[in-house]
């Protein structure tokens, strides 16, 4: 299977870590860059192809990767495809298109850590007849939250709870015959996910809230997923 990896934006919240010497998808995360994880994940459940659609710093990504990287868990093949302009991350998958050969096809933002278990996201996927399914997880709050009362007394303090909220996860998987759909400039999430959606072709993944998932937006994603983050194999603890 392949997988398209959206790895062009600039990283502008995160400039203070690349000093914009790097691109935001080569972020370092336990000794291992953001990249290195994701192609590792995704080898780990059967994918044998990423496509990195690359903009800024494009050279850099291609230096260290080649045509070929090998994994934790064999060899992923590694084709680039290049925007010269801001397309969007619709635009991004559309000019990716003559790369991709799978018959269903996943789409990865290049700023995610997880180890959620992608084999049955595509399992699920296959079962159903949607065109698409995007992975969804609840929100963790990016502030503490206070419990009151009615008469504003303080009750507790929670620090970052996870919020009853969906957001999207940014891993998704298509039919191929969808890539035609995709605009040729333009994001996912105000397009060809909203077209979907109304056609009744697109399916929600929720993540288990035992895995790990994080999007590396800014300097403080990266210290608090230097902390947390264990690895692709899931530890559960002996409670859990």
């Amino acid at each position: 299977m392949d997988a398209i990896l959206l790895c062009g934006g600039l990283g502008t919240r995160i400039r203070t870590v690349t000093k914009d010497s790097y691109p935001k998808a080569m972020v370092q995360i336990v000794g291992k860059t953001i990249l290195e994880w994701e192609m590792s994940w995704l080898r780990k459940h059967g994918v044998n192809h990423a496509i990195l659609a690359v903009r800024h710093l494009a050279e850099y990504i291609e230096e260290q990767f080649g045509s070929t990287y090998e994994t934790d868990y064999g060899e992923i093949s590694v084709s680039y495809s290049k925007e010269h302009e801001r397309l969007g991350s619709g635009g991004a998958v559309k000019l990716a298109k003559s790369y991709v050969s799978s018959s269903d096809f996943i789409i990865m933002n290049g700023d995610i850590v997880t180890n959620f278990d992608l084999k049955e996201m595509i399992s699920n996927f296959q079962k159903d007849n949607k065109k698409g399914s995007i992975a969804i997880t609840k929100m963790r709050s990016p502030f503490g939250i206070v419990e009151i009362t009615e008469d504003d007394d303080i009750v507790e303090f929670k620090e970052k709870p996870i919020l009853n909220h969906w957001i999207h996860a940014g891993v998704d998987i298509f039919r191929e015959d969808v890539l035609d759909r995709f605009p040729d400039r333009g994001q996912m999430e105000e397009t060809i996910f909203v077209k979907l959606a109304e056609e009744d072709q697109l399916k929600a993944y929720r993540i288990d809230q035992k895995y790990f998932w994080r999007s590396i937006d800014n300097p403080k994603d990266v210290q608090e997923t230097e902390k947390e983050w264990r690895g692709l194999e899931l530890k559960v603890d002996a409670e859990g």
